[in-house]
């Protein structure tokens, strides 16, 4: 256990007070500060075991000293990397106890072996002392302890420094504390999706591969919500969550099921419950022995709502420019969609990149999925709608479903 806590700043002052001390020892050697060599031998002893603590405290601070990655650019770093999760693993007892703050050219440093260059890192430490923000570096103050497994180990690039990333539950949970409700949906959206952002792929993104889990689910980041009862925002983190959707394959899904899913008061359209790339078995044809064949279709978006008892359903496929150009990429979305429409009481839409970008083309899609939903126009108003008050709180809703749009729908995200 280190005398003070990986506090490097003591650990100089000890090693200052180590050198008074030999200048004191140097001169009590000199002829007129000469007095007797007992009195001598003294100093050297003072000085010696000053010379002692300076070195376990300067051990014991490099041997413990750690920087822990967390916030927003931890959900960059889970975004841009495989899961550091192993089926298997034992769970974490790392603390934020001995945490310290890089220097610039550690930063650098970090921000070159994350693959975080052109993002401000965000450290977590436990000392106030060590709170300072630069253009590149932004710290965060934790005094409250964390549940188990709230740090994951990951490779560093010292030998003597272990690097440690939050946990992506409270990664969502410390955006929850700083940010609004969609930018928290928004990131549960990410840890919870099957994508991965490669900057040298087409379109920015992959998809995760069978071995590479994702970041988190719901269901864990309720699980981790119920042990930190004690920790800051745990309840706008719930609230969000229940807008959070699993599966998102792109930023722009995401993005679009924000824009159509989440209630008017946050921008939203708020059309149904949406499912992002539910499995669809669609009729396919019959085998040589009569069976019947089903094949399986995944549209992007699903929204659901229900009239008067009855259900309704409605589908939107993102069709990016960057994976669907070519003529075998247009016969085989236009097979896809043929198929689709096949599908009893389900009205299928796809939208392309130039489309997405537009606004009011997606607020006007929203409306015909509105009508083919049977549900009423929103936002619902207390008052007419061409009253005075009823135009304004219109304009008001517009300004949010814009903002939204341009956030999170047109807007380029890190992750």
């Amino acid at each position: 256990m280190p005398i003070f806590r990986g506090s490097k700043s003591r650990s100089q002052q000890v090693v200052k007070t180590c050198r008074i001390w030999g200048l004191i020892c140097r001169t009590a050697r000199c002829p007129r500060a000469q007095s007797s060599n007992q009195e001598n031998e003294a100093f050297l002893h003072i000085y010696v075991a000053n010379q002692m603590i300076a070195n376990t405290i300067q051990k014991n601070y490099y041997s413990t000293m750690k920087y822990i990655l967390s916030h927003t650019a931890a959900i960059v770093w889970y975004m841009r990397h495989e899961s550091p999760r192993a089926r298997g693993d034992r769970t974490s007892r790392a603390s934020v106890t001995g945490s310290s703050v890089p220097n610039a050219a550690s930063v650098a440093r970090l921000q070159w072996f994350l693959d975080l260059e052109g993002v401000p890192l965000d450290v977590l430490v436990d000392d106030q002392r060590f709170c300072r923000c630069t253009k590149s570096l932004r710290v965060h103050l934790c005094t409250l302890e964390l549940p188990e497994g709230s740090l994951i180990a990951i490779t560093s690039p010292w030998s003597d420094i272990p690097l440690y990333v939050v946990c992506p539950e409270l990664a969502y949970l410390q955006v929850v504390h700083r940010s609004e409700l969609p930018t928290a949906v928004y990131a549960g959206m990410a840890l919870c999706s099957d994508y991965r952002i490669d900057l040298n792929a087409d379109g920015g993104v992959v998809q995760r591969a069978r071995t590479d889990r994702r970041p988190t689910t719901l269901a864990s980041i309720a699980r981790y919500l119920d042990r930190a009862k004690g920790l800051t925002a745990v309840r706008p983190a719930r609230t969000a969550l229940q807008y959070v959707r699993e599966h998102s394959r792109s930023p722009k899904e995401s993005g679009l099921a924000m824009f159509y899913g989440l209630p008017c008061h946050y921008g939203g359209a708020g059309l149904g419950d949406v499912t992002l790339n539910p499995r669809i078995d669609i009729y396919a044809g019959k085998n040589r022995f009569g069976e019947i064949q089903t094949e399986a279709r995944y549209p992007d978006i699903l929204i659901t709502a229900y009239a008067k008892g009855v259900r309704y359903d409605v589908a939107f496929d993102y069709d990016a420019d960057s994976t669907h150009k070519g003529q075998s990429k247009a016969t085989k979305d236009r097979r896809r969609a043929n198929a689709i429409a096949t599908v009893r009481s389900l009205i299928h839409f796809t939208l392309a990149t130039d489309d997405i970008s537009d606004f009011d083309y997606l607020v006007l899609m929203g409306e015909r999925a509105r009508r083919a939903l049977k549900q009423r126009p929103r936002p619902l108003l207390d008052v007419p709608r061409e009253s005075a008050r009823g135009r304004e709180l219109l304009r008001q809703y517009n300004d949010r479903r814009f903002d939204l749009f341009v956030s999170y729908v047109q807007g380029l995200r890190d992750f």
